[in-house]
């Protein structure tokens, strides 16, 4: 494979989005529907970041292959806080069960999500979520999560799904838990189970 000299790639800032730099690569980003949201990239080595106009620009010299995957990386997260903070994501999760039916509450005062009698159980499950980050609504059988950071979306989704995991049993026969099945920028889907 032919050495690469010099990586440069720019990202486009639109108009009505403020992107700042501060500090050791904390990149801060603010929109019309949402922010601020702050990601510490000073775990980066060998890429510098710089704003020039309206637009971020991720340069390194003599990059190795796994530096160039890390900058597309980096890119590709902040393009996600863009989009976002103009039209948030939705990640929409499904509450399913066979015997027990159970739900989902959301307590935004102490940040948890409860699931409230899953299997039959006294006691509720809980997770821990940032009510300021992420807007939780429960309709029947949908949980909908929304928000302008798709990371923070998907981990909270993640956790929702890890809470209900049935312990010593065949996973093909209790098959209760809350499920993601849809992810939404705006009015967009960008991925659905049918």
């Amino acid at each position: 494979m032919v050495k690469q000299a010099f990586f440069r790639e720019e990202l486009e800032i639109p108009e009505d989005v403020e992107v700042d730099l501060t500090g050791d690569h904390h990149i801060r980003v603010k929109g019309p529907n949402g922010g601020p949201i702050t990601k510490d990239f000073s775990h980066i080595r060998g890429i510098h970041v710089a704003k020039e106009d309206n637009k971020l620009v991720f340069t390194a010299n003599f990059p190795r292959g796994s530096t160039v995957a890390l900058a597309n990386t980096i890119i590709n997260i902040v393009k996600n806080l863009i989009e976002g903070v103009r039209t948030n994501y939705s990640y929409v999760s499904k509450v399913c069960y066979s015997h027990f039916p159970f739900n989902v509450e959301a307590k935004p005062r102490k940040k948890e999500l409860h699931v409230v009698n899953f299997l039959g159980e006294r006691a509720p499950r809980v997770i821990k979520y940032n009510p300021s980050k992420v807007s939780v609504d429960v309709k029947d059988d949908d949980v909908f999560l929304s928000g302008p950071d798709k990371e923070i979306l998907g981990q909270t989704a993640a956790d929702l799904k890890k809470i209900c995991r049935i312990k010593k049993k065949d996973p093909r026969v209790f098959q209760d838990g809350v499920y993601l099945y849809k992810i939404l920028h705006g009015d967009e889907i960008l991925w659905q189970i049918k």
